[in-house]
This record gives structure tokens, sequence and C-alpha cells, in this order.
């Protein structure tokens, strides 16, 4: 009897640790009840991006203006050449790129014509990003020869002949620029700049590039050219300005042509040689510093003075009666001028 009675309790025990209810012993255990489904309307995906180019028509537009119009516009792509000509007309030709549009922002008080002009992208839908910009394989634009531009981009091989005046801003892709006369303010991240026979205040700049100026001149007293790179050479040959100021951060410097009287120089190069090819019978006053490099001179000069010190040497010397004040600066690279046959 006592031992039927321990069996008993240990069992109990048991059911008692393992969860088990001495009620359900026998019992069948309840099946689980099957999950709730909801119904889901799918969502709808975005439409994949449209190509670069989503028009893709050949077009041309053109308009009456004013003799000296200024015309505003942006290119997100393609090679783009603009020619001044003899006509009061704008006319604009895109190959396989974009639609767009000529809207008069402005006209003359005096002629009624337009003087000021915006050439943009016809966006047909909600806005795009750059949405106002012409984009094609090749943009070809005739303007008068008095016309001024104000031109940005993305990525543009950009050339420009025979106009007034221009300013240029693009990311990507080498400036090209002729006969402008009114001045000239070029700034390229990735790519070259090249001036020729133009005149006016001149800015060149690029991040990646290559700069050079041949035949230019100022437009009025006191006009500046300005070339600047970071990664690149410069060359000037044929310079008129009065004041120059050229510097690269890696890159030599070339100048080729006259130090005129009363002008002021200024070549600074961190990485890079300095050399001048002038006429033997010029007058300037040189200052060269010079740090790992040389200075040297096939044409005699005057030596003023010298001063060394641990980290550069400065020359100061004399060529003539030392009219034009001529710096030179090169951290790393030598200092060299030789004559030409050119007279002063």
């Amino acid at each position: 009897m006592f031992v039927h009675s321990k069996n008993f309790l240990c069992l109990v025990l048991f059911l008692c640790l393992s969860g088990v209810s001495t009620d359900t012993l026998g019992q069948d255990k309840a099946p689980p009840k099957a999950p709730k489904t909801r119904e889901t309307t799918p969502v709808p995906h975005a439409e994949p991006p449209e190509p670069f180019h989503e028009d893709g028509v050949t077009s041309e537009r053109s308009m009456s203006v004013d003799p000296n119009v200024a015309v505003k516009l942006c290119v997100s792509e393609g090679a783009l050449k603009i020619n001044g000509w003899n006509r009061n007309e704008v006319r604009v030709f895109v190959k396989n790129g974009r639609k767009f549009g000529m809207k008069a922002l402005e006209k003359s008080a005096e002629t009624g014509k337009v003087n000021w002009l915006w050439i943009a992208h016809n966006s047909v839908g909600p806005p795009r990003p750059a949405s106002d910009c012409l984009a094609g394989d090749s943009i070809e634009i005739d303007a008068p020869i008095g016309t001024s531009f104000d031109l940005s981009g993305r990525a543009a091989r950009t050339t420009v002949d025979s106009i007034k005046k221009i300013k240029v801003k693009i990311v990507e892709g080498v400036i090209m620029l002729r006969n402008i006369t009114g001045g000239i303010n070029a700034y390229t991240s990735q790519g070259d700049v090249m001036v020729e026979n133009s005149g006016g205040a001149i800015a060149l700049e690029s991040t990646t590039g290559n700069i050079v100026a041949i035949e230019v001149s100022p437009g009025q007293i006191g006009d500046l050219l300005r070339a600047k790179t970071n990664s690149g050479a410069i060359t000037l040959q044929k310079v008129e300005h009065r004041q120059i100021e050229a510097s690269s951060i890696s890159g030599s410097l070339l100048f080729d042509g006259k130090f005129l009287s009363g002008g002021i120089y200024n070549f600074r190069t961190s990485n890079g040689s300095i050399r001048l090819a002038i006429p033997a019978a010029s007058s300037c006053t040189f200052k060269a510093t010079y740090g790992f490099g040389s200075f040297k001179s096939e044409i005699p000069i005057k030596i003023i003075t010298e001063n060394d010190t641990p980290r550069a040497r400065t020359v100061v010397a004399t060529l003539g009666s030392g009219d034009a004040a001529v710096s030179l600066t090169t951290s790393s690279g030598s200092i060299g001028i030789r004559k030409t046959d050119a007279k002063p």
C-alpha cells in the first residue's frame, strides 16, 4: 500500500514539474488555429529614369535681336560652337538632343529689339535635374559680333569665335576662344583653356589642365591678365598686358614676349620651372626667389642684392634701366632667361 502511494506521489510531482495538468491527462491537445492572412495591394515601382537625351531630336530656332545682345544659357552635354556674324539675329541649332526655346528677358527701350536673351530646354512635365540646360551631340550658335555670352555647363567642348565678351564656367571640357574683343572670364575644372587674338581684362583658370594665351592685349589701361592652374603648364606668348599674374601649383611657366615700361608681372609656381624669352634690350627689374633650383640668364644682368636663407635664395637684378617690375618665384625648379630677336 505504501509503495503504491509513493509511486502515485512521484507521478504527480513529475507532471507538475513538466507543466502538465492532471485535469488534462489522457485528453487530446486542441489543434492550433490557422494564422489570419491579409490581402495587400502591390506597391507600384518608380519608372526608370529617362535617357539623358530624352528628346533625341534635331531642331533649329532663330530670333531677331539687338546688335549688342546679352545671351544666357547652360549646356549639360555636347560639343558647343559659338560663332559671331554680321546679322542682328541669334540662330541656335541642336543635333540629336533636347528640344529648346528662346525667351526674351528684356528689350531695348530705344530699338525695341531683344537685348537680353535666355536659351533653355523646353521641359515638358515635372521638372528634372538640369532641366534648363541644352544637350545634344552638337550645339551651334550664331550671334552678332557684339554679343556678350554668360555660359555654364557640365561636360562640353566649347569653341567660341568672333564675339564681344564671354563668361564661361564648365565642369569638364576644353575651352577654345578666339577673337574676343571685350574681355574673357573662363574656368574649367578638367580641361585646357586656350585663348588667341583677344583683348580686354582676361581671367583664365583650370584645376587640371594647361593654359595658353597668344596675341592678347588689354582693352583699356589697367586691364589684368590672370592665368591660374593647379596641375598644368602656362604659356603666354605675345602678350601686351602691363599687368600679368600667372601661377601654377605643379607646372611650368613660359613667357615669350616683351616687358612693357611700367608693367607689373608676377610669375609663381610651387613645383616647376619658369622660362622667359625676352629682347636683349629690355628694361626691367627682376626679383627671383627659388628653393631647390637655379637662376640663369643669357642676357647680361646687374645683380643688386642676393639673400640666402635656409629655405630659399632671393636675387634682385636689373636689365637696362629697370622700368618693369618682374617677380619670379618657384619652390622647386629653375628660373631661366634667354634672349630673342624681337625688338623691345
